[in-house]
């Protein structure tokens, strides 16, 4: 059977205008003419094995996607993720891009390389509640979950390393967009995949990563969400549903209960809230919410202590889970800029493990850390110094 060359050609069309890439810089890229770039989207010019590869990387998806008529790939989801959300720029486009990219390489790495037992997430959308109210739903799903997964009423650690345990893919990248808090889509092969926006503060991080979460074990056949700060989203339930799963997930009333008794005064309520906010690793307008669900304070206070600066726990009082404890200080400011990028230290060490033990080259290693093969080498050599020593 003949390569079907115009199939090719409207798949580079569409991963181009994805990622908001105009054919002039297509046409650069390949150091031809612009009507020569255009006859290769319409099928008219036959592209060749190099220049399918340059486009391949450019436009971050896996060459076997254009050449193989049927690999399985997230495309369609990321289309309509791009259309619902056109607003989203080009950086963040090619940062969701390359985090489905990070997605596939790590469920490659643990399904293939590591043969690791993969685990199925309940799809709490066949549980039946007894009722239609969505922020209830969220609530008491966060009870089954923590009973589910045997972690009681107790703080939760980190959150990142609960979610990946569930087998669900969780990255974190600095998005241009400030109002982005995260977003979930379900890879056809990789699975669940979770994206947490970096810029966020690393207390607000935590409540998205549980957020979405929610949006994995409740709403997987919608394919993909992306969570808006502020937004008037048409699926405004569903994010409620979520809101009160994270809460409630990351805050257990019942602890609350147990552990502490309502304050006497304002200024105790300022102490007391940001004792539970840093126990529980949650920002203080959480533990508001959670005070105000128990009826511990009134509508009046909870504004006002919603206003209140003194509950703005500072960055330099607080740990991020994703950040190895060992790292000295050069390496912490390095780690920031890694995970800023869209890395993380878990995916880092399955990476760098497959190559240890042969499984893949020095050149995959590059490219599955998103490391330029002309100035990747130096920072890829202090990682693998760090590892060897720490390990």
């Amino acid at each position: 059977m003949a390569f079907d060359y115009v199939v090719l050609g409207r798949k580079l069309k569409d991963a181009r205008e994805s990622l908001l890439i105009t054919p002039q810089d297509s046409a650069l890229r390949l150091q031809i003419s612009v009507q020569e770039y255009l006859d290769i989207e319409a099928g008219i010019n036959r592209i060749t094995g190099d220049q399918l590869v340059l486009l391949a990387v450019m436009f971050r998806r896996d060459f076997r996607y254009f050449v193989t008529g049927d690999y399985r790939s997230a495309e369609s989801q990321i289309q309509e993720m791009f259309r619902r959300n056109a607003a989203l720029s080009q950086s963040d486009r090619i940062a969701i891009q390359e985090f489905i990219r990070l997605c596939e390489y790590e469920d490659f790495l643990e399904r293939e390389i590591f043969q690791r037992q993969s685990v199925s997430v309940l799809n709490y959308k066949h549980i039946s509640f007894g009722h239609s109210h969505f922020k209830r739903q969220g609530e008491e799903a966060a009870s089954f979950e923590r009973e589910r997964l045997i972690i009681g009423k107790q703080p939760i650690e980190n959150i990142f390393e609960l979610i990946r345990d569930q087998g669900i893919h969780i990255f974190k990248r600095q998005l241009e967009d400030q109002n982005i808090s995260g977003l979930y889509i379900n890879h056809p092969v990789a699975g669940h995949c979770i994206l947490i926006n970096y810029l966020d503060d690393l207390y607000r991080q935590n409540f998205s990563a549980a957020h979405e979460y929610c949006h994995a074990l409740f709403d997987s056949s919608k394919g993909q969400e992306v969570t808006y700060l502020k937004s008037s989203n048409d699926r405004a339930e569903l994010e409620w549903r979520a809101n009160s799963f994270a809460g409630n997930f990351l805050v257990p009333k019942q602890r609350i209960e147990l552990d502490y008794t309502p304050a006497n005064t304002y200024e105790a309520w300022i102490s007391l809230i940001r004792q539970i906010a840093e126990r529980f690793r949650v920002s203080s307008q959480v533990v508001i919410i959670c005070l105000s669900e128990l009826k511990w304070i009134d509508r009046t206070v909870q504004e006002q202590l919603a206003q209140d600066r003194r509950l703005v726990i500072r960055h330099d009082e607080k740990f991020d889970p994703e950040t190895p404890p060992t790292l000295s200080s050069g390496m912490q400011d390095k780690s920031t800029q890694i995970i800023r990028q869209g890395l993380s230290w878990h995916f880092i060490n399955l990476c760098t493990e497959a190559y240890r033990q042969g499984e893949i080259t020095y050149h995959k290693l590059l490219d599955m850390l998103l490391l330029p093969l002309e100035d990747g080498h130096q920072l890829l050599h202090e990682l693998l110094i760090f590892l060897e020593v720490s390990s």
